[in-house]
């Protein structure tokens, strides 16, 4: 090989490493462990306000929801940002009509050929998400803990058992609705939370008023239920089959009759919209998004005991916005593109308040060059990995990975935590085309995380109390900080066509 060819390959070296450092984020210095600790304690005041029994667990038409939003609003105003609605005659707030459907009537026979098959009284609840829902002598499939990878041939029309004792319940629950499955009836081996979903359910549930979508009917079911059906053998043989690997459903000598109503009552509800504004608001925006909302009363009785307070969920991703909004205060004029803060209602009830904002957003959704939501957020101790839910989903991850690596930490198990990418408010933007990510410790430690899934999630123990680990949120305000800077820069990252 010549002295010039090995010259000029030595100079072609030093230039790519010259283009990939400048286009690498500069290290971050080392936050010392009392602006931690301080960030710690500015995160704990404000989760106790928000999770405070005089707000009521934030249930969306309630006092608690003035309560919330006023807090809210007077903290990022305080803060430095303003209104980000872009409509004058709803500043600050802007309105989500809900319509409220509690239960009215449940009606649950099963037939065996021309048999009818008796259950223990009250131990099949049904619910509707319209007006009424009927099925007349549909076929009942158990389904055992399957839903995602199920064939929607192997559920169309029929009403499908499912097992609520594992922690993908939730997505396999939606997933055998999304697949035309005609009714699913949960049954719920946990006493207390058999109870405790009773109690959630009687009090309603919220869709999108005017949604297209038809009713949905499901329903809980107890275990003396599921064996009076199955015979006491037969369920326990299925529950037993429906733990091992290969398992489908499995066709039962059942029909059903199905029949739930509801009262139907308009709600109405706000999202709140923020922005903090840059100096170049045509370059686009970026976004942070937190839901406020919690399930408000969610066991029997109106005693504070009863209250679902939603500490972690989501009171401590509120927070972390929160802080991030007061570390803003002082770049005025220093970032290019706008920083819009978004705390969305309803997100318990299907992502109700992210999808109203999507169909009618404040600023055209394609000019959202990098989205953030915060869920849940309260989970990691200090010094953990991260990890991004929505990960691989979009382009985002490369200038992602390397803020992360600026802070000093580390990526963790991204394809676990894309486990639970439908179950945020992210999933909606993303399916509109809006890159978003999810981007803590708390979905890194995952034994942590489903710790918290089991015995407090959704649950009246989600409260602010010592349990509630800061350590991982208080990183992640600063990781966020330098996620918000870096992507409403148009020197750092021009766009994802540039």
């Amino acid at each position: 090989m010549s002295a010039g060819v090995q010259a000029a390959r030595r100079t072609f070296a030093v230039l790519c490493v010259l283009v990939a450092a400048s286009c690498a984020p500069t290290r971050i210095a080392p936050t010392s462990a009392d602006a931690l600790n301080a960030i710690e304690s500015e995160l704990a005041a404000d989760i106790a306000v928000l999770a405070g029994d005089d707000f009521e667990g934030r249930r969306p038409g309630t006092p608690g929801e003035a309560k919330t939003l006023r807090y809210l609003a007077q903290a990022w105003q305080a803060a430095g940002l303003e209104s980000g609605t872009n409509d004058p005659a709803h500043p600050w707030f802007a309105p989500v009509a809900l319509q409220l459907n509690t239960p009215d009537r449940s009606v649950a026979h099963f037939y065996r050929g021309r048999r009818e098959i008796a259950v223990p009284d009250g131990s099949v609840l049904l619910y509707t998400s319209g007006r009424r829902s009927l099925l007349e002598r549909s076929p009942v499939v158990f389904v055992g803990r399957a839903g995602e990878d199920l064939d929607q041939s192997e559920l169309v029309g029929r009403i499908a058992v499912m097992l609520w004792d594992h922690p993908r319940k939730i997505e396999q629950h939606e997933a055998l609705l999304d697949k035309g499955a005609a009714a699913v009836l949960a049954v719920v081996s946990d006493e207390a939370e058999l109870r405790e979903l009773i109690d959630r359910r009687g009090k309603g549930s919220y869709r999108l008023l005017h949604d297209e979508g038809g009713a949905r009917l499901d329903g809980l079911m107890s275990p003396a239920a599921a064996q009076a059906l199955l015979g006491p053998d037969g369920f326990t043989s299925l529950s037993a089959a429906a733990a091992t690997a290969g398992f489908r459903p499995q066709p039962t000598d059942l029909e059903a009759r199905l029949e739930a109503t509801s009262l139907q009552a308009e709600v109405r509800t706000h999202n709140l919209i923020a922005r903090f504004p840059g100096t170049r608001p045509d370059a686009g925006a970026v976004l942070l998004m937190a839901h406020w909302d919690h399930f408000g009363h969610c066991a029997e009785g109106d005693r504070p005991a009863a209250i679902c307070n939603g500490a972690v969920d989501n009171a401590s991703g509120l927070a972390l916005l929160g802080a991030v909004a007061r570390r803003l205060a002082g770049q005025q004029g220093q970032l290019d593109r706008d920083v819009y803060f978004i705390a969305t209602t309803a997100e318990e009830w299907g992502l109700l308040g992210a999808r109203a904002f999507a169909r009618d957003p404040a600023l055209p959704l394609d000019t959202i060059v990098a989205a953030f939501n915060v869920d849940t957020v309260a989970i990691a101790p200090r010094g953990g990995p991260v990890a991004i839910v929505g990960h691989a989903m979009t382009a985002l991850d490369d200038d992602v990975g390397r803020i992360i690596a600026s802070t000093g930490r580390e990526e963790g198990d991204h394809e676990y935590a894309n486990r639970y990418v439908r179950r945020q408010d992210g999933w909606t933007l993303l399916q509109h085309d809006v890159p978003t990510l999810s981007v803590s410790a708390a979905f890194a430690d995952r034994r942590a995380l489903e710790a918290f899934m089991r015995e407090r999630y959704h649950r009246a123990g989600d409260v602010a109390d010592d349990q509630v680990e800061l350590g991982g949120a208080a990183e992640d305000v600063l990781l966020h900080l330098a996620l918000v800077r870096h992507f409403a820069s148009i020197e750092s990252y021009p766009g994802p066509e540039q």
